[in-house]
């Protein structure tokens, strides 16, 4: 089989899927995917614990070119997206490669090749795309005396489905959006559940409901009608997130509605964070308050001193005795891109970043030609869908990459002063954002600096990529 392509896709989740089925549909030739695992769907594919569901309504968390309307709620689980991301790449799935564990990316200035190394294999490419999800290196910490722990415990991204909690005494660590869905969907049917967590997330309503078949849009017209007018409706709140003095004012309507649930003055004040909305990830439940006040849980803000066989113990020196822990620990977020990437001169991409993270329109880097990346640095959204920005970014790039092909271009490399400029425009937008609000968050690097989030209008996004700029970039034919 010969192993050289035009383009190689790292990942087969829903950025990678978007990527092959743009590249298809501008009949780009001699492309694949290179995946991990043994089946397709990145986060929507490991994330399988009781609850998991997306905090974006359905009609926005698809791709435009692939619509569906079987969806049965408003906010899909996690069973109904992995089926649509499998349907949707039904057209492109003879290209994805399974059981292919990308590890590392050399580029080699004689030939302008990627040469892409598996756990199996070499293979080599003109250009690389990377889609692999910062969400795909689970983090659980480093608790001393955890290995004693006789009882089962996993992170929330490795559930293991033949594990039967009912009845049982769990302790759940974290209170991010994968421990709020999971804890209001276990706490029914275990006999105790302990909840450790440092600082609680603000937690808004979602109001989820059920769709009949009057949300059922066959007709074309009548999908993009619900399409707009959701994005629209989700887009207006970027200015709240732009401008902190409008967050304060959702954030003290909020306080009141968790206080009309949570009666008990001690519980309230646990579940009150001590940073601004907005400044992490704000969570969505209809039923996470109601469940933290049912009797057979209790809340506790402190650290973890240890773990034992049976039980864990607390810095304040109590213990409490459980039968299976679940870690619902976020991810390793420093490793945005978990594997090596080694460009000319020997420039490591990880060393890069360590510097500055930084990628112009989240695609390109100065100094790693023909790599391109999907979702990178300062393309995350925290107001709306992020399939709005993969579609921008694959579209872009298949336009981009038949061009380079039929015009036998050997290599293409964003101008640094571009990538410079375009980075100081970003840092200058996040100022005064309310990510920046002084809280410890994922979004932020140790320098705190906005790393994850667009902090403009996603319409900016849209109009900033929808046609190439020659002059944006060095190429070399």
């Amino acid at each position: 089989m010969n192993d050289h392509f035009n383009v190689i896709i790292v990942g087969a989740g829903i950025s990678g899927i978007s990527m092959a089925l743009e590249l298809n549909e501008k009949k780009v030739d001699r492309w694949i995917i290179l995946e991990k695992e043994s089946e397709m769907g990145g986060t929507w594919r490991d994330n399988i614990y009781p609850g998991s569901a997306c905090d974006v309504p359905s009609i926005l968390y698809q791709l435009k070119k692939a619509p569906s309307t079987t969806w049965s709620k408003k906010y899909a689980n996690q069973n109904e997206i992995l089926s649509y991301i499998k349907n949707t790449a039904k057209p492109i799935e003879h290209n994805i490669y399974f059981n292919e564990a990308v590890e590392r990316l050399e580029f080699n200035e004689n030939s302008n090749m990627w040469s892409v190394f598996t756990t199996t294999k070499k293979w080599s490419a003109k250009y690389v795309v990377v889609s692999m999800s910062p969400l795909s290196n689970p983090h659980i910490p480093n608790f001393k005396g955890a290995d004693l722990f006789k009882g089962n415990q996993f992170h929330t991204a490795q559930w293991d489905k033949k594990i039967n909690l009912s009845n049982q005494r769990v302790a759940v660590i974290g209170s991010g959006a994968s421990a709020v869905q999971c804890i209001e969907s276990i706490q029914p049917i275990v006999k105790e559940l302990h909840l450790i967590q440092r600082n609680p997330s603000w937690v808004m309503s979602k109001n989820n409901k059920e769709y009949n078949k009057t949300h059922s849009l066959p007709n074309p017209i009548a999908f993009k009608y619900l399409y707009l007018l959701n994005y629209f409706l989700h887009e207006l709140k970027v200015i709240f997130f732009i401008h902190p003095i409008l967050m304060k004012l959702l954030e003290f309507n909020l306080k009141r509605n968790i206080k009309k649930i949570i009666k008990n003055r001690s519980l309230f004040n646990k579940l009150i964070p001590n940073y601004p909305l907005g400044c992490k990830r704000i969570v969505l439940s209809d039923n996470y308050y109601q469940a933290v006040s049912q009797p057979n849980v209790n809340l506790y803000n402190t650290e973890i001193e240890s773990i034992s066989a049976d039980s864990l113990t607390f810095s304040n020196g109590s213990c409490v005795e459980v039968d299976t822990i679940i870690y619902a620990t976020g991810f390793n977020h420093s490793q945005f891109i978990p594997i090596n990437i080694i460009s000319s001169g020997k420039n490591n991409l990880k060393n890069e970043w360590e510097k500055q993270r930084s990628a112009y329109l989240g695609i390109f880097v100065n100094k790693f030609p023909n790599l391109f990346l999907l979702v990178g640095p300062n393309t995350g959204l925290g107001h709306q869908s992020l399939l709005f920005m993969i579609e921008r970014q694959t579209r872009l790039l298949a336009k981009l990459t038949k061009m380079l092909l039929n015009q036998h271009v050997k290599t293409i490399e964003v101008k640094k002063d571009i990538q410079h400029n375009y980075q100081q425009q970003l840092d200058k937008r996040s100022n005064g954002t309310v990510w920046q609000g002084g809280c410890r968050s994922w979004y932020l690097d140790e320098h705190g600096r906005n790393v994850a989030l667009w902090p403009f209008s996603s319409l900016y996004y849209w109009w900033i990529t929808k046609k190439y700029n020659k002059n944006d970039f060095e190429i070399k034919y």
